[in-house]
């Protein structure tokens, strides 16, 4: 047995999913996310079809719990495109929480993760407008991740991890 570390595998009923909880110097329960977020690899998001500025969505994702969402694999990124289309019919373009507008070119999360992204649409991100500091899923309603002006109103996703 390992020294200090305490091991116990404990299935989880949540959502309707069974999920693989590993019990250490933390409460037994298992974690789950509140009602109207879903829950996918660690995290419980939210989709809101309110339109708002980059900065309001950010700032009512926290005023949630959370912030707007970080993309750090394909998978995820498969995810929120798959749940998008379900929620809304169709592929709007949404905020994700990347942005670079402290350093042009220096792309950083909102959540404060590692900015690890690489699924960016061939060309971008380009600055086109010379404003162009957040980062949007969806553009004209195709899979193209984009660098956009951050006052354009979309409706987002918020993210908070369990």
């Amino acid at each position: 047995m390992v020294s200090g570390l305490k091991l116990i595998p404990l299935l989880c009923l949540t959502s309707g999913l069974w999920a693989a909880v590993v019990y250490g110097n933390h409460s037994g329960s298992c974690k789950t996310c509140p009602s109207g977020w879903t829950q996918f690899d660690g995290s419980c998001y939210m989709f809101h079809f309110r339109d708002m500025d980059w900065a309001d969505a950010e700032r009512y994702c926290t005023t949630v719990g959370g912030n707007l969402a970080s993309v750090h694999n394909k998978e995820e990124y498969t995810f929120l495109k798959t749940t998008l289309q379900a929620v809304a019919g169709k592929q709007l373009a949404v905020w994700l929480g990347g942005y670079d507008a402290v350093k042009e070119g220096v792309w950083l999360w909102s959540d404060g993760t590692f900015f690890d992204f690489k699924l960016w649409f061939k060309g971008e991100p380009n600055n086109y407008t010379g404003h162009e500091n957040c980062m949007e899923m969806n553009f004209r309603g195709r899979e193209y991740v984009n660098d956009s002006n951050c006052n354009v109103k979309r409706s987002f996703f918020c993210e908070k991890r369990l």
